[in-house]
């Protein structure tokens, strides 16, 4: 299958990739030359624009940083600059981004009247998990309309979810964003106490990750907060965004307690100037010394 993909950064390079590692023909596009020469030297070739990407494929991934970015992708900064102006009637463009459910909706009903579907495929299992190729899929989208591609989806990610609803993979990335968070924020907290009660991280690790405190980001992040190491990873715009709701009381009525609280750690990390380390940069804030 002939392939496009937009956004070869921390999560797109790896995906795409594996796209072509699969034996996929893909064409490429980023604002940054220098982020598709590693997929051109295995094979990929650049688009000169986005109109000229979608004139060469019928189907597209995105891989974008938020809300706004996935919108001038799709339609451009100026009329005729957008991956819609290349294409064609049937066209199809998974957005593999996190973008809130309602833009998702309203992009996509926009797209619909250049003849193009956006399916909202947003992923989930960080970079580690982009490289090993078995991130979780979740498609805002039935199986039947889906299937077709699922050979390039399954290239990428070792599980497919299709829910059936446009939006709806993005609403079940925002549900796992803020479970994912709130276990994330007190870990942190965990590690800070027993660094002031003089128990090693490691001896923290082991003993969680044999016991009821273990779980999927206690084993992805442990290595790095042994190390101290809070490079960046994940966004941390995808957080703000997940924290949108509950920072704003918007629950649909369910309570968000623990939610909330941990929206605020974030919220105060990110004023103190942490923001651009990767998420668990929580615990840099935690572990700093305070007055």
């Amino acid at each position: 299958m002939h392939v496009g993909f937009v956004g070869t950064g921390n999560m797109g390079l790896p995906m795409a990739l594996n796209v072509l590692k699969a034996g996929h023909r893909l064409s490429v596009y980023d604002r940054r030359p220098e982020a598709t020469v590693e997929l051109e030297r295995l094979g990929a070739a650049r688009a000169a624009d986005l109109p000229s990407l979608a004139r060469e494929v019928r189907v597209t991934l995105l891989s974008l940083p938020d809300d706004r970015t996935v919108e001038a992708v799709l339609f451009g900064d100026a009329p005729g600059t957008g991956l819609v102006a290349g294409a064609r009637e049937g066209d199809v463009v998974f957005d593999l981004s996190t973008v809130g459910p309602g833009t998702t909706r309203r992009l996509a009903e926009r797209a619909t009247t250049h003849g193009v579907r956006l399916i909202d495929a947003p992923v989930s299992g960080s970079v580690s998990g982009a490289r090993a190729a078995t991130l979780a899929i979740m498609v805002g989208a039935s199986e039947d309309v889906a299937k077709p591609y699922e050979p390039v989806l399954r290239a990428m990610g070792a599980s497919v979810f299709y829910l059936g609803h446009l939006g709806r993979g993005n609403t079940l990335k925002l549900l796992n964003n803020l479970v994912a968070l709130t276990n994330q924020a007190v870990l942190c907290e965990a590690m800070a106490l027993a660094d002031r009660l003089d128990v090693p991280r490691e001896v923290v690790g082991q003993v969680l990750s044999k016991s009821s405190g273990g779980s999927f980001i206690l084993e992805r992040k442990l290595a790095a907060l042994y190390a101290h190491d809070y490079s960046p990873g994940s966004s941390w715009t995808s957080h703000s965004r997940t924290c949108a709701g509950p920072r704003a009381g918007r629950g649909g009525g369910a309570r968000l307690t623990l939610a909330r609280q941990a929206c605020g750690l974030y919220d105060e990390a990110s004023a103190g100037g942490f923001g651009k380390l990767d998420s668990s940069g929580l615990l840099a804030m935690l572990e700093s010394p305070r007055d």
